[in-house]
């Protein structure tokens, strides 16, 4: 039992060690800190430290020189593992950036030595909020101290909360977990800076196209205090309500009668630029466009719109228009490294972390 006991803190302190390589930003010939100075920060004893170190320097991680001290060998960690982090997914399947971020963040957790643990929902119906119970096994890899902390696409209630309190789990939302608080990471287009743009444009009557909730109070704020037109006719929303249902061919008819309706609307009211941050609606709406073209409409509307660089929906220069360009590599290096920093007590005040997109202007259509 004692040698069982000595393998585990030895694997433990090992994935410790690994952690502090990527944590302090080591390079190749930098000094780990001395014993002394390990037995501090780790809570263990001198032989504890010294097998993982072996164990690691047999690994070619670490080169131990007499009477020098312990170095970093090489920054590849040959298989392994510093922290293992939990990632909860909500399964979008008619939402490309969902899979997207799943990937990069697995993607960004690799390259930091994390393993990642995959808690996917079960729990068929669309929620406000979501129950620790929507995923199986989480609760009891959370008790049982498997995992050292959260990254999460989902927004959790209050029970959930408490029970991540009560075990100092760290967690870290992002994506559409949009109800969170605490540390979040936020990367997607702001409409403030949507209409920035069409204002630098010129154009005079903006209209948005929204996927709608949970963000739809604030996106009709938002077009109330950036334009003086009527919201309830240019600022129209896919899913205002939350359905207890995912369904996508809904949204997309009545995305068709949105258009319709500003089609059937007087020349000089109907909208000059469409303000769209998703670029799977702005492909959509730019192809039914298209549509109405070939049957005679005389409407082709500017469009200021978000796109993702690891989601090429949309060619580019095929859309007559400005866009911003979410990086999601950029947003799931942020989360990682942010949650790294509050497990090992580098942050502790709770942040929103935005990671601004990039925008790329139209240079051949001058107004």
């Amino acid at each position: 039992m004692q040698k069982h006991n000595q393998g585990q803190q030895t694997e433990m302190v090992k994935k410790q060690l690994i952690s502090l390589l990527h944590e302090e930003k080591l390079q190749i010939g930098d000094r780990l800190p001395s014993q002394a100075e390990l037995r501090k920060r780790l809570s263990v004893g001198s032989k504890t430290i010294q097998r993982a170190i072996d164990s690691l320097a047999d690994g070619d991680i670490l080169e131990v020189r007499p009477h020098k001290g312990v170095f970093v060998k090489q920054l590849k960690t040959n298989g392994f593992i510093g922290q293992e982090i939990g990632l909860v997914c909500m399964w979008r399947t008619c939402y490309p950036y969902a899979a997207s971020l799943m990937q990069c963040l697995q993607l960004q957790m690799h390259t930091k030595a994390c393993q990642c643990q995959l808690f996917l929902r079960n729990f068929p119906e669309m929620t406000a909020v979501d129950s620790l119970s929507y995923f199986d096994g989480l609760k009891r890899c959370i008790e049982q101290k498997k995992i050292q902390g959260l990254i999460t696409t989902v927004s959790f209630d209050e029970e959930a909360w408490d029970f991540f309190r009560k075990n100092n789990m760290p967690v870290v939302s992002l994506g559409s977990a949009a109800f969170n608080t605490g540390f979040k990471i936020c990367g997607s287009v702001e409409l403030d800076d949507l209409f920035e743009q069409s204002r630098k444009r010129g154009f005079r009557r903006p209209a948005v196209i929204h996927c709608g909730y949970p963000l739809t109070d604030s996106i009709r704020k938002s077009y109330v205090k950036n334009c003086q037109l009527p919201p309830e006719i240019y600022c129209r929303f896919l899913s205002p309500e939350l359905h207890a249902e995912e369904n996508s061919s809904n949204r997309y008819n009545d995305l068709k009668q949105i258009l319709r309706q500003f089609r059937e609307l007087p020349a000089n009211c109907r909208p000059d630029v469409l303000l769209i941050p998703d670029d799977f609606v702005t492909s959509v709406v730019h192809s039914e466009l298209l549509k109405m073209q070939l049957s005679g409409s005389d409407w082709m509307p500017f469009f200021i719109y978000q796109t993702t660089r690891q989601v090429p929906i949309l060619p580019q220069g095929s859309i007559p228009g400005d866009h911003f360009e979410n990086d999601t590599m950029k947003l799931a290096s942020a989360a990682i490294n942010l949650l790294l920093n509050v497990i090992s007590g580098k942050e502790t005040q709770e942040r929103t972390v935005y990671i601004k997109p990039q925008l790329y202007e139209n240079k051949e259509m001058v107004l």
